[in-house]
């Protein structure tokens, strides 16, 4: 009887370590899958701007809808990602958002700055980049640019927690 017993703890151990590692895997991967969502997402998006006239791509994905006349449907700095949950303390509750080296001005407006402060597109402080290579760091820019910097930014709640993945793209004019 105690033989059995003793078994049958074993085996209780082990059914519980093996129902585990099966959970700890299926958590895994579905970590995994939605990690492949998100950057099939991203260079689907990186894609389709790189299919746009290169003087409306700023226009099509900044933050503020103040310049969008004439380019019909406009879908701005913040995307949704089928398959991913917003994280829950997200501003506009989208997974994804655009982000460009701008500045705000007034009215609304916003204008691509050579002196933006973005590290990861290579824009640091006190070292701005010439994004219309004419020599001078010191532009706001409209539509003369020949480099601009994109950094495609997803951050989701799935089934590790909170994740986030980010595609940094330098778009050259063609």
């Amino acid at each position: 009887m105690i033989e059995v017993m003793v078994v049958a703890i074993l085996l209780l151990v082990a059914v519980g370590g093996l129902s585990g590692a099966v959970l700890s895997s299926l958590r895994l991967s579905r970590t995994t899958e939605e990690s492949s969502i998100a950057d099939d997402a991203a260079r689907a998006l990186a894609a389709r701007m790189q299919l746009e006239t290169f003087s409306e791509i700023f226009r099509r994905y900044n933050g503020t809808d103040v310049d969008d006349v004439g380019l019909g449907v406009v879908p701005g700095n913040a995307f949704d990602v089928p398959g991913l949950t917003p994280r829950e303390d997200d501003p506009d509750g989208r997974v994804g958002r655009v982000v460009f080296p701008s500045v705000e001005l007034p009215g609304g407006l916003e204008a691509l700055s050579e002196q933006a402060v973005e590290p990861r597109l290579g824009m640091a402080e006190g070292a701005p980049r010439d994004l219309n290579l004419d020599g001078d760091v010191l532009d706001l820019l409209t539509f003369d640019y020949v480099l601009l910097p994109v950094r495609l930014v997803l951050e989701w709640t799935g089934a590790g927690g909170d994740r986030s993945y980010e595609l940094d793209l330098l778009l050259v004019q063609q």
